[in-house]
């Protein structure tokens, strides 16, 4: 049976040191594509007037684009919708003083855009949506950077893969793509399905969704759109490692400059494709590799070994080195290692999860390369 990952309770000490950490609540909020309205509902005084802005050529009008108000207090439900006018702009009026923000979703040519709503002490909110000409092209696409990490996990290894891709398109397009914006190879092995988890710029909450099989089986996908600017994905995948062995044979789907490796413990060796260890952290174990620049379409093949199992606290454990005292917990600042390895540490400690709140610390929010 395969044991769970590692709870990682010392995440709760950062997020209540930051409105960029205390955005991760609403991590589950937009799992659902469509949502269907509730079919009663007290109405209420509050209003949002609003307008759908086109940055790609102001001068198309966001005419008859959809808008939605999801109630975030019971769940994920509709309670209003509204269609802009020839201007783009919108008013939804009868809207509830629910305590909690709302959701404000825009939907423009098969791409969904979204805000929250902050309703003024009149029951009150303005809002404006920026939404963009949609394109198939990759031209002014690339990826800035490309992080894969491994953690043992007893019989199995938990791999991260993060990518941090840019979007120059000019003027500024949305990236959509029917077969997928954004791609991993099928591990060999894989133990479930994965998740990816996405984040575009100045969005205020990421997305978290299972990955969309291809039909020949060998990869994974997800049609998030790419906005202009920095979007953020990360897949993960659980591999089988009953022997501490494991064969990572990887194919890539986008050019990436330069690969960085990450592995927990640190004496887990991981060998091939002109990998080689940079640093090792002995106190937090685990140890950083780089690898040499790939092309979109190349193949590549490591080999995973040994590892010594930490161990984990009667109570449910911390994960990596964390003392089980929830009550008391802190993460320990590393100084100018984590801001060169943010991302693969990130991804050794919290599994995918710390990696926003890293981000949020070493580096600017305005998604800029």
């Amino acid at each position: 049976m395969m044991a769970a990952p590692r709870p990682m309770r010392y995440t709760l000490t950062l997020m209540k040191t930051s409105s960029a950490f205390r955005k991760l609540a609403w991590l589950p909020l937009l799992l659902l594509p469509s949502l269907a309205p509730v079919p009663a509902r007290a109405q209420g005084g509050n209003v949002v007037e609003g307008r759908i802005v086109n940055r790609t050529d102001p001068g198309i009008a966001a005419a008859g684009a959809e808008v939605e108000v999801i109630d975030l207090s019971v769940g994920m439900d509709i309670i209003k919708t509204a269609d802009a006018d020839a201007q783009g702009r919108f008013r939804i009026d009868g809207l509830p003083a629910t305590g909690m923000p709302l959701l404000l979703r825009a939907i423009y040519k098969g791409v969904n855009y979204h805000g929250m709503l902050r309703f003024d002490a009149a029951g009150k909110a303005t809002a404006q949506i920026e939404v963009y000409e949609p394109t198939t092209s990759m031209q002014g696409i690339q990826a800035r950077s490309a992080t894969l990490a491994f953690q043992l996990g007893g019989d199995h290894l938990h791999a991260v893969e993060t990518w941090e891709i840019v979007n120059q398109t000019d003027p500024p397009r949305v990236y959509v793509n029917p077969e997928g914006s954004f791609r991993i190879s099928k591990a060999a092995g894989i133990l479930e399905p994965p998740k990816i988890q996405a984040a575009a710029s100045g969005s205020e909450m990421p997305l978290t969704q299972s990955a969309l099989e291809s039909a020949d089986g060998e990869s994974y996908y997800s049609l998030y759109p790419l906005r202009p600017g920095l979007t953020t994905f990360e897949a993960r995948q659980t591999l089988p490692y009953a022997d501490k062995r494991y064969v990572y044979a990887k194919k890539f789907f986008m050019d990436a400059a330069k690969l960085t490796i990450g592995v927990l413990p640190a004496d887990m060796a991981i060998e091939g494709g002109g990998i080689e260890r940079t640093e090792v952290n002995a106190e937090e174990d685990f140890a950083i590799y780089s690898g040499p620049a790939v092309k979109a379409g190349e193949e590549v093949s490591w080999t995973l070994s040994g590892g010594t199992p930490v161990a984990e606290s009667a109570g449910g454990g911390m994960g990596a080195h964390g003392d089980g005292n929830a009550g008391g917990a802190t993460v320990k600042a590393m100084d100018g290692f984590v801001g060169r390895n943010a991302l693969p540490i990130g991804s050794l400690l919290l599994l995918a999860l710390v990696i926003p709140l890293w981000r949020a610390c070493v580096r600017p929010p305005d998604g800029k390369p």
